[in-house]
């Protein structure tokens, strides 16, 4: 018999809310300006956004309606892997600029990181394919919150928006982190690119629209991430994983090495599936993905020996 810890969404109480955290606007690099990009992502069904301007916490106070929410926010770019290239940091919900200044390669991650919690807000490691990072460059810092698992305009610009290698190297080695997928829209236009706005998202269970609401659920992993397919629920026994979604081509159950199981649709299309524990995972995270090769991903459910 195992003894599992998952916050699960599905038996929180509250309703479910679309955002996306990674946003920018006119006031750094991307094509838009606030009110434009609340207009766009409120016409796709969202109900929250952050927008996360390099370097400058841009100001949204004002913005937000009954309906659509902006969370304050900034993307901070510090230190030097590894291979050369700095982190990318992601600050949710923080009020004020930290004292920090961008591009700065002798800036160390993990005082940007307790800056930002410091201040009240969450840290996320920004789409770490797209940066070069490694297992090395990550594990030797403390105190955010996860990482992004998707990134759409890293996805659709140079083929790097997934990394999920890196998530399940970290859970592996015992660290607890939620995956989160997001635009990291600027909106920019070129031949062959399409939109890099509305395309993956978070799916919040909070009771309320607000910030402090919002971020509790965040905080506590009460939310999947999604580029498409829906997870509707998933269910906890003894020793099974059972997950219900949207009509799927594959569900995965992804696992320490060697472990998890894939199960592909042969003929219709899968909407449930279940996953029985054979003793070695430390965690399991959920994959669903549809015929388009659109994905869902699951926070991880952790595993421990009764």
């Amino acid at each position: 018999m195992m003894r599992n810890v998952f916050n699960n969404p599905f038996k929180a109480r509250g309703r479910w809310f679309k955002g996306n955290l990674h946003t920018h606007s006119s006031n750094s690099d991307g094509d838009l300006t606030v009110k434009q990009l609340t207009s766009l992502y409120r016409s796709c069904g969202y109900d929250f956004l952050s927008i996360t301007d390099h370097g400058v916490l841009t100001v949204t106070e004002g913005l937000s309606t009954p309906e659509f929410l902006l969370i304050p926010g900034e993307e901070i770019s510090v230190g030097t892997s590894g291979a050369g290239t700095s982190l990318h940091i992601v600050a949710i919900n923080i009020t004020t600029e930290r004292p920090v200044e961008e591009g700065d390669r002798g800036e160390s991650p993990q005082r940007v990181i307790d800056l930002i919690r410091e201040s009240g807000g969450e840290a996320v490691i920004a789409h770490p394919y797209w940066s070069g990072l490694t297992f090395n460059d990550l594990i030797g810092l403390d105190g955010y919150l996860g990482l992004e698992v998707f990134n759409t305009v890293c996805d659709l610009t140079i083929n790097r928006g997934l990394s999920n290698v890196h998530w399940d190297n970290l859970l592996a080695a015992g660290r607890r982190l939620l995956g989160f997928g997001v635009d990291d829209a600027h909106s920019k236009t070129r031949e062959g690119l399409p939109s890099d706005s509305c395309g993956a998202w978070i799916r919040v269970k909070a009771e309320s629209l607000t910030v402090d609401r919002l971020m509790a659920s965040i905080r506590r992993g009460l939310f999947y991430s999604s580029t498409g397919p829906e997870i509707k629920n998933i269910h906890i026994g003894e020793d099974e994983i059972s997950v219900s979604t949207s009509p799927a081509k594959t569900i995965s159950f992804v696992s320490n090495a060697t472990l998890g199981e894939r199960h592909t649709a042969e003929g219709d299309c899968l909407v449930e599936s279940a996953y029985t524990l054979r003793g070695g995972e430390s965690y399991v995270r959920i994959e669903s993905s549809d015929k388009y090769g659109r994905t869902a991903w699951s926070n991880p459910i952790y595993i421990h020996p009764s």
